[in-house]
C-alpha cells in the first residue's frame, strides 16, 4: 500500500473513529437505558418502528451512499450539478415514501401508537436524507472532519435528552420524537461547511436529473435489496411473534450493528480510494485491497470468538437477563455472521470501484430472496421449538451473509486472492481457535470470568505473531494513526490546509 494511499486511508478513518466512538458511547449507553426501561415489548415496538424507518431512508437515498461518493471523487469540478439534482430527489422520494409507509401500516393492521411511532420516524428522514447526502459529497472530497464532528453533536445531544427523558418516565412516543429530532443537527453542521465544496440550489435540470436516475439506479438496487435483506427480519418478527421476540431480536441486533463500526469506517475511507485507484494504479489496488480484507478480517475473529464465550455477560450487562435474556443465544449466532460482514464491506467496496454495480445489485437481489425465504420458514420453526424465533431471523441472516460473500466472490479481480492472501486468512482462523480453545480451558481450571476476555485475547495475538501473519512495524504505524495523538495531528493539519 503506497504511503499516500495509506495516509489518506488511515487520516480519514482516524476522523471518523472520533465520530463512531461518540456513536459508539451513545449507542451503548442509549442500548442498556432505554431497552431497561421500556422492556422487551416497548423496545420490540421501537425496533420496529426504526426498521421501517431504515428502510425508507435507504429507499430515499437511491444509492447515493456509493454512487456520490464514487462520482465526486472523479469529478470534483461536476460536484455542485450532482448534488442539487441529488438533493431534489431525495424530496420526492421522502414524499412518496411517508404516503406508502403510512397505507402499508394499514394494511399490515398494526396499533394506532405503533403507528404514530412509524411515522413520526419516517417523517425524520427529510433532514436524515439530506445529512446523508452532505455525507457522500464529503467523503468524495476525501474530507470527513466536518461530518465526524457533526456525528459527535448529534449522538451526544440524543444521549443526553432521551437518558433524562425516560428517567423522568416518559415512554416509548417520546423516544421516537427525541429520535428524530436530534438528527437536524447533524444536518446543519454539514450544511454550514459544505460550501467549501460545492453549492446547493433549488433549480432542477432535467437532462441531469434523468442521467442521475439512469446511473444510480444500479446502487439504488443494491441498497433497497441490501437494507431488505437486513431489517425485513423486524416486519415479519413482528407480523409472526410476540412483540417481546421483536425485541430480544432487536436488542441483539443493535448490539450486532454497534460492532459494525470498524468496517464501517474503513470500508467509508477506502471506497474513495478504490474508486480512484481503479482507473490507473490496478496493482496498488489489488494490494491495497488484500491488505484492508487482511486487517478486518483478523479484527473480526477475536470479537466473533468473544461473541461466542461472552453474550450472557453482555445481555447482563446491557440489558438485563431478566427482560432480554433469550437476547444471549441471538448474539452468539450473529458471531458467524458478523465475521462474514466485515468481509463482505470490502468485497462491496471492490465490486463498486470496478463498475460492476449491475451485478452487485443482481446479488443483492439474490440475497433478499434467500433471506425473507429463510425467515418464512426458520422464524415459525424455532418460534415453535423453543419461543424464540429471532433464533430462526438470526440463522436467516448469516445464511444471507454468506451467499452474498460466495456470489461477490465470482466478481473480485483474479489477482486478489494471491497465496499470501489466502495464509493470512488461514492463520487468523487457525489464532481464532487458539483463542477460544484458551478460554475454554482458562474456564475449566477456574480462572475468574472478567480474566478470561484477556487471556483469550493475549493467546490470539500470541498465535498470530508466532505465525508471522502481520507486520509489527505495520501495527506501530497502523495505531499512532489512529491514536488520539494522530487524530489531533490529522486535525490540525487539515484545519491549515483549509485556512
Amino acid at each position: 500500500m503506497a504511503y499516500s494511499i495509506a495516509k489518506s486511508l488511515f487520516k480519514n478513518s482516524a476522523l471518523m473513529m472520533m465520530a463512531q466512538a461518540a456513536t459508539w458511547v451513545s449507542g451503548l449507553v442509549l442500548l442498556m437505558v432505554v431497552a431497561r426501561y421500556l422492556g422487551s415489548a416497548d423496545y420490540g415496538y421501537l425496533y420496529l418502528a426504526l426498521s421501517i424507518q431504515t428502510i425508507c431512508q435507504w429507499v430515499i437515498d437511491y444509492g447515493g451512499q456509493n454512487y456520490i461518493p464514487k462520482e465526486v471523487s472523479r469529478k470534483k469540478t461536476d460536484s455542485s450539478d450532482l448534488m442539487t439534482q441529488s438533493m431534489l430527489l431525495r424530496m420526492g422520494l421522502w414524499v412518496l415514501s411517508m404516503i406508502v409507509t403510512f397505507a402499508l401500516c394499514l394494511v399490515a393492521n398494526y396499533s394506532t401508537r405503533v403507528i404514530i411511532l412509524i411515522m413520526v420516524l419516517v417523517f425524520s428522514n427529510l433532514w436524515v436524507n439530506l445529512t446523508l447526502l452532505l455525507r457522500s459529497g464529503y467523503q468524495g472530497f476525501e474530507d470527513m472532519k466536518y461530518p465526524s464532528l457533526a456525528t459527535v453533536v448529534d449522538r451526544g445531544l440524543l444521549t443526553i435528552t432521551v437518558v433524562p427523558a425516560l428517567l423522568l418516565g416518559l415512554r416509548v412516543t417520546s423516544v421516537a420524537i427525541l429520535m428524530a429530532l436530534t438528527p437536524f443537527v447533524n444536518f446543519l453542521i454539514c450544511l454550514r461547511f459544505s460550501k467549501k465544496m460545492f453549492r446547493l440550489n433549488i433549480s432542477l435540470q432535467m437532462d441531469k436529473f434523468k442521467l442521475l436516475l439512469k446511473e444510480g439506479f444500479p446502487y439504488f438496487l443494491w441498497s433497497l435489496f441490501g437494507v431488505v435483506y437486513y431489517r425485513i427480519n423486524a416486519i415479519m418478527l413482528s407480523l409472526m411473534t410476540p412483540a417481546s421476540v421483536v425485541g430480544w431480536y432487536g436488542a441483539a441486533f443493535r448490539f450486532f450493528g454497534i460492532l459494525m463500526f470498524l468496517p464501517a469506517i474503513y470500508s467509508a475511507a477506502l471506497y474513495p480510494i478504490l474508486t480512484r485507484l481503479s482507473r490507473s494504479e490496478a496493482p496498488s489496488m489489488i494490494s491495497t485491497s488484500q491488505k484492508s480484507i487482511s486487517f478486518l478480517l483478523l479484527a473480526g475473529i477475536p470479537i466473533a470468538v468473544g461473541l461466542i464465550f461472552f453474550s450472557r455477560f453482555i445481555v447482563q450487562l446491557l440489558f438485563g437477563l431478566k427482560e432480554f435474556g433469550p437476547s444471549a443465544v441471538i448474539i452468539q449466532l450473529f458471531s458467524a455472521g458478523m465475521l462474514l460482514t466485515y468481509v463482505d464491506f470490502v468485497f462491496g467496496g471492490i465490486v463498486l470501484a470496478i463498475d460492476k454495480q449491475k451485478q452487485w445489485a443482481m446479488i443483492a437481489f439474490g440475497a433478499m430472496v434467500v433471506n425473507i425465504g429463510m425467515n418464512y420458514l426458520l422464524i415459525p420453526y424455532f418460534q415453535t421449538l423453543s419461543g424464540n424465533g429471532g433464533m430462526g431471523a438470526a440463522i436467516a441472516t448469516d445464511l444471507t451473509e454468506l451467499f452474498v460473500m460466495i456470489s461477490a466472490l465470482f466478481l473480485m479481480p483474479s489477482k486478489l486472492f494471491s497465496r499470501k492472501l489466502l495464509a493470512t486468512c488461514g492463520k487468523g482462523v487457525a489464532a481464532g481457535v487458539v483463542m477460544a480453545l484458551s478460554i475454554a480451558g482458562a474456564e475449566s481450571i477456574g480462572f475468574p470470568y472478567l480474566t478470561l476476555p484477556v487471556i483469550g485475547l493475549v493467546a490470539y495475538v500470541i498465535a498470530l505473531l508466532a505465525t508471522a501473519t502481520f507486520n509489527v512495524s505495520q501495527l506501530r504505524h497502523l495505531l499512532a494513526e489512529i491514536s488520539i495523538p494522530g487524530f489531533l495531528k490529522t486535525f490540525s493539519e487539515k484545519r491549515r490546509a483549509s485556512a
